[in-house]
């Protein structure tokens, strides 16, 4: 039988398929024209319902058949080998007696439903549920109109509904219909012309006429000839800008196997980043039955089933249209400081409080591009899931606030006085780390007492000499005394001058001078002093000091000590060893 659903759909229930007078065996065959993604079958017959039938489809345009289910009165009878119902899993090929009944005897219906709600189905969308619900193109009945032991013999007839779910709209019940459809059934856009390539699946939208009841045959197609390529692009518009409140839309899986040059397929709203697009099921449903469309191949850097949104890593740019190619810019976040290698904000959402390309930056890093230490921490790192590694300064001995360093290396800003990578020490001749301006403070260690200007940077003890005592080495021991470091003093100025002249200054009034005698003697380069020494009381070691002010501040290159004796020194005096290079320095 051919144009099954088009000769049907006019005239519901005044048009029906018979067969001959007496005729026990029958079947019939439908040559149903496209594509019919099958999931239910329902038969109302105008007579009896046969005493056995089975059901075949084929895939193949009728060069091979498979068998969906046995109906009988009795089953093992009419079907020996044949288990008898109900099925347990969802590819059981079984035997089942509740349609077979004798009654009623008018308007009986025998109901197959490829995914039934008794089999528990974990994924309806999984490749072996689909294999069962696939692609029919043809379907076939053997029927056996006999009831046995009832002799009831006569003219048969029924007719037949595909349909493919039962989802509620707007209070009533359509019925969906998977369909698919040679080049009428491919609206395309204006004047684009269909191409034969890869079969997709597009979406398109049905006009449901009346309440219960189909009208279109296949939805999509809409009696569309080919010689009439622009009719179906007026009813695809004609459809998508119809109301509401005027007509019920039925949402229409379309198999388009040639899909338009240079066209977008109706229904397919990619936002002009892709003129490709297939149905998906889960969509179709999640969307409340209004579209099941999908975009394929998203370019620009979209993504989404209407290649709405932006790929990971950039995002959409506020001042562009969604159709704009470059709506998508690439984010511009540092991977180091950034969560999640660099993403950013897709898109404006104040509800979620997200930015169009704002970095999100880690715990201790800050910037617009997540790409430098917030004060207080260094060492910027990808490894490091919080970003950056914490200061550690000395806050006594830091200048400003003593919690930042040096944002690369970590060392801290010290004051004057202090030094260390976190300033927690004092310069060398300095103690006692503090909040003061400077940070430390200068050892001051007496020069005769103390073997050094070095103290112990905690209590400032200098290093005193033998029976020396104090935290500056100024005071002895008792039963001690010490002589001043002058004890025997030569001044200058009354000495024998070479190249040079005496310069008498007056002692300040407020404070001890720093010299001794009337002044200095001011020398020149390549000048020299001669100093008569005669009241040393005996021979032994002496420590020569010669006190000056400098008058540049480059220090002297070279001064030269020599020592004239009277007289050759004894062997038997402590000074018996010394040697005529010891008196030159």
């Amino acid at each position: 039988i051919e144009n099954v659903v088009t000769s049907f759909a006019p005239r519901p229930k005044k048009a029906w398929w018979q067969s001959e007078n007496g005729v026990e065996h029958v079947s019939i065959q439908l040559d149903l024209e496209a594509e019919f993604h099958f999931t239910h079958l329902i038969m109302t017959f105008k007579t009896f319902r046969p005493a056995a039938m089975l059901v075949e489809r084929s895939a193949d345009f009728g060069h091979t058949w498979k068998v969906y289910r046995y109906f009988a009165y009795d089953c093992a009878a009419s079907f020996p080998h044949i288990p008898h119902g109900p099925p347990r899993h969802i590819d059981d090929v079984v035997c089942e007696s509740r349609y077979s009944d004798i009654e009623p005897s008018t308007e009986g219906e025998v109901i197959y439903r490829v995914l039934d709600p008794a089999i528990p189905i974990r994924d309806p969308y999984s490749p072996a549920i689909q294999s069962e619900a696939q692609w029919v193109n043809h379907s076939r009945l053997n029927l056996d109109w006999e009831q046995e032991g009832k002799n009831l013999q006569g003219r048969a007839a029924g007719k037949l509904q595909f349909w493919g779910s039962h989802p509620t709209y707007k209070g009533a019940v359509p019925r969906v219909l998977f369909c698919t459809g040679g080049v009428p059934a491919c609206p395309c856009c204006g004047s684009a012309e269909p191409s034969p390539r890869t079969a997709r699946f597009y979406t398109t939208t049905c006009v449901r006429a009346e309440p219960l009841q189909l009208r279109t045959a296949q939805p999509g197609h809409v009696q569309t000839r080919a010689s009439e390529p622009n009719l179906a692009q007026r009813w695809a518009n004609t459809v998508r800008h119809r109301k509401p409140q005027q007509t019920s839309l039925i949402p229409c899986g379309l198999w388009c196997r040639m899909p338009c040059h240079g066209a977008v397929p109706a229904g397919c709203d990619c936002n002009e980043h892709s003129r490709r697009c297939h149905f998906d099921m889960a969509v179709f449903l999640a969307t409340g039955n209004t579209s099941g469309a999908v975009c394929d191949g998203c370019q620009h850097n979209t993504m989404g089933r209407r290649c709405h949104l932006c790929k990971p890593f950039y995002y959409k740019d506020p001042t562009k249209d969604l159709r704009d190619p470059a709506v998508c810019r690439a984010c511009d976040c540092d991977p180091e400081g950034s969560l999640d290698g660099g993403l950013c904000d897709s898109a404006d959402d104040p509800a979620r409080g997200l930015i169009a390309g704002q970095c999100r930056c880690k715990e201790h890093v800050a910037g617009p591009r997540c790409d430098r230490c917030k004060p207080g921490f260094f060492g910027l790192s990808t490894n490091n899931p919080q970003g950056c590694r914490r200061c550690h300064c000395d806050p006594r001995g830091t200048v400003a606030d003593g919690s930042r360093c040096d944002p690369v290396s970590g060392e801290c800003f010290c004051k004057q006085l202090v030094t260390g990578r976190s300033c927690s020490q004092c310069l060398p001749e300095h103690w006692g780390l503090s909040h003061d301006l400077p940070g430390c403070r200068p050892c001051d260690c007496d020069v005769g007492g103390a073997r050094n200007n070095l103290c112990a940077m905690g209590t400032g003890q200098c290093q005193c000499r033998s029976h020396v005592i104090g935290r500056q080495c100024e005071q002895v021991e008792t039963g001690f005394y010490r002589i001043n470091l002058d004890h025997y003093t030569y001044e200058a100025e009354d000495a024998r001058l070479h190249q040079g002249s005496v310069v008498e200054r007056e002692p300040p009034p407020d404070h001890p001078a720093s010299w001794t005698g009337t002044g200095f003697a001011r020398m020149l380069e390549g000048g020299w002093v001669e100093f008569h020494v005669s009241d040393v009381p005996f021979s032994t070691e002496y420590d020569v000091v010669i006190r000056y002010e400098p008058q540049h501040p480059e220090a002297w290159q070279e001064v030269g000590l020599k020592v004239l004796r009277p007289s050759p020194i004894s062997a038997s005096s402590p000074c018996g060893n010394t040697i005529p290079a010891d008196d030159q320095l």
